[in-house]
């Protein structure tokens, strides 16, 4: 096939801000997305048409027959294989010469940091609190400049912090936990929004990248759908947050004692009787069932039902994602040891199944 690029970019050269010097900009430029799912498919896409040169995926997921309807870059023939083998084929079809690096990783505190040295910005679309503050942190370690979103039912939010904190994400939201949120799944999400958001992280990294100078990162910014609404909101720094002392970056863990990822789990094995409790719904676990746990939905234990568990086991209680998982504790309030599986039920048949390919 004869690749013209000059053509490919020719409408897009025209526009006065942007001509062949942007198209060069951009073409020399990298990002990172995290997350493959409503805001990193149609981002990491718009990024590659507008001719971004260097595009980094993770994602520790498989493609499932939920996420069709909103994560664009997948379709039927896709169900069961990773996300980001996927979309780097995608995307490549579209944009032949676009390099691509795919990552198999669920980013948390614990996570090697130095993936992120060689990237231009970074755009975070996941949907897991623990991932959204070890992006942030390892952001500010670097001074890398972050796009962050994220979409609850018919609501959307994104801004665009420099790396250099003052303000950083954590000035938006300094003290949450998983517990706090709802994901897509158990919140439900409007597949529109998510396109719209991730859209708009693509446009903020591609403003950026071509005049870093041309806008302040202290604004977050808001999308309704019903009625359709849009505004803007300037953020404080928070003067006890972590960007605001160089000295402590990154230092203050992201990861509550209370929460474990497979390793951990691993260790606690180790350690004592160890109760892998699932909280999903019967539904979940019949179409996603994981093997060796105790399944107890979290819906009895709000009806004043709980398990029979001994007080001297260590619980980990384990969800599709994570949040309902870290609501299940307190249930417990007499287990001295009780954790939440970071990550869920993917990030645990994830690593549970490169243990035994190893």
């Amino acid at each position: 096939m004869n690749i013209d690029k000059n053509k490919f970019f020719q409408r897009q050269s025209l526009v006065p801000e942007i001509g062949e010097f942007g198209q060069k900009k951009w073409a020399e430029s990298s990002v990172l997305i995290i997350g493959l799912g409503g805001l990193g498919c149609p981002s990491a896409l718009q990024l590659a048409v507008s001719g971004i040169g260097r595009i980094g995926l993770i994602d520790f997921d498989v493609v499932e027959v939920s996420n069709l309807h909103r994560q664009t870059l997948f379709t039927w023939k896709h169900i069961g294989r990773k996300k980001n083998e996927v979309a780097a084929e995608v995307i490549k079809e579209h944009v032949p010469w676009i390099q691509i690096e795919i990552y198999s990783e669920f980013v948390h505190s614990e996570s090697n940091p130095n993936i992120f040295q060689t990237w231009d910005i970074v755009l975070d679309c996941t949907d897991t609190i623990a991932s959204k503050y070890a992006i942030n942190d390892i952001c500010l370690k670097f001074g890398i400049p972050l796009v962050t979103a994220s979409v609850f039912r018919t609501s959307a939010q994104f801004a665009l912090f420099s790396g250099k904190g003052k303000p950083c994400y954590r000035c938006l939201f300094p003290d949450l936990s998983e517990g706090d949120t709802l994901s897509c799944n158990e919140g439900g999400v409007l597949g529109l929004q998510a396109s719209i958001a991730g859209n708009y992280q693509a446009s903020l990294a591609l403003q950026y990248l071509l005049n870093p100078n041309q806008f302040d990162s202290n604004s977050v910014y808001f999308i309704e759908w019903n009625p359709i609404t849009f505004y803007e909101s300037k953020l404080d720094p928070n003067i006890n947050c972590i960007c605001d002392n160089t000295d402590i970056r990154v230092t203050k863990p992201i990861t509550k004692k209370m929460e474990v990822d497979f390793e951990g789990y691993n260790l606690l094995k180790n350690k004592g009787s160890v109760v892998l409790l699932d909280v999903r719904e019967r539904e979940e676990v019949e179409q996603y069932p994981i093997k060796g746990v105790l399944h107890f939905p979290l819906s009895e234990m709000k009806k004043g039902n709980l398990p029979d568990i001994e007080d001297n086991q260590i619980i980990v209680c384990i969800c599709e994602s994570g949040i309902r998982s870290n609501l299940a504790l307190s249930f417990f309030p007499h287990h001295s040891e009780r954790y939440s599986f970071l990550g869920g039920r993917k990030f645990y048949m994830q690593a549970n199944q490169k243990m035994e390919t190893n």
